[in-house]
């Protein structure tokens, strides 16, 4: 009786290994999907988060009265924004992957101004609501790891080419928006994802952090908006996205 217990635990331990001796194999999905073709295509969906990283400038400005004064602008609050893109992707070695997923993008940034004074200090001035609809020609390279069962971790390098269409269109100068942004702007981007091989296609998931290069900001801006302009010495764009691929 007293040998029963260790008995019982090694009918379990030797039920529980033979068990696992005959346990069907996890299935592989799409064993040769990097093998029997290099060019693989697909569309990718996603939201996005853009931002400025604004540098202000130090000089000061003379309003009518005399009184001395600078503007300071800044971003408070990131709105969520939508992406859509193609994909293309032609595998140069079994974990080297070059990637074209031209695209657009949509999404706003709320740019506050506030008034700097001597007397008052900083105060609330004004927002302007800065809409951007970005065409993205971006190129880059992944670098896969290996495949581990049905799930491949992997990184991403690359450059992008945006072209700001809101930027084309007219200002909104009745809604405040006083301020301009430049049509195009050149970006390099890092990201990470997983890829997960599924029965009849593959599905990633990626976050990508992308910086501009340019000063974002345009000399064009509207009558009386000098001091706005000026207060800005350089304004780069910084976006996160979430993207969602399916190839």
């Amino acid at each position: 009786m007293k040998r029963l217990p260790l008995f019982a635990i090694m009918l379990m331990l030797l039920a529980t290994t033979v068990s696992a001796q005959y346990r069907p194999q996890k299935i592989l999905n799409k064993p040769n999907y990097d093998i029997n073709r290099r060019w693989h295509f697909g569309f990718s969906v996603g939201l996005n988060f853009m931002d400025f990283d604004v540098r202000n400038s130090t000089e000061t400005q003379i309003d009518d009265e005399g009184n001395v004064y600078r503007y300071f602008a800044n971003i408070n609050k990131v709105s969520p924004g939508f992406n859509v893109n193609a994909i293309c992707n032609l595998r140069l070695t079994e974990l080297l992957h070059l990637r074209f997923t031209p695209g657009y993008a949509l999404s706003q940034r709320d740019l506050h101004f506030y008034s700097i004074n001597p007397a008052e200090g900083a105060t609330p001035h004004s927002t302007m609501k800065i809409e951007s609809s970005f065409v993205e020609i971006p190129l880059g390279l992944k670098l896969a790891s290996k495949r581990h069962s049905n799930v491949r971790p992997y990184l991403y390098a690359g450059g992008n080419y945006r072209i700001d269409i809101a930027a084309f269109k007219r200002m909104k100068v009745e809604d405040g928006v006083m301020i301009r942004l430049v049509k195009h702007d050149a970006y390099y981007e890092v990201g990470v994802g997983i890829d997960f091989f599924l029965p009849y296609f593959k599905f990633s998931t990626e976050l990508l952090w992308s910086a501009g290069l340019l000063n974002a900001i345009s000399d064009d801006y509207a009558d009386g908006a000098a001091p706005f302009r000026n207060s800005i010495e350089h304004l780069r764009s910084r976006i996160v996205c979430i993207k969602f691929h399916f190839e």
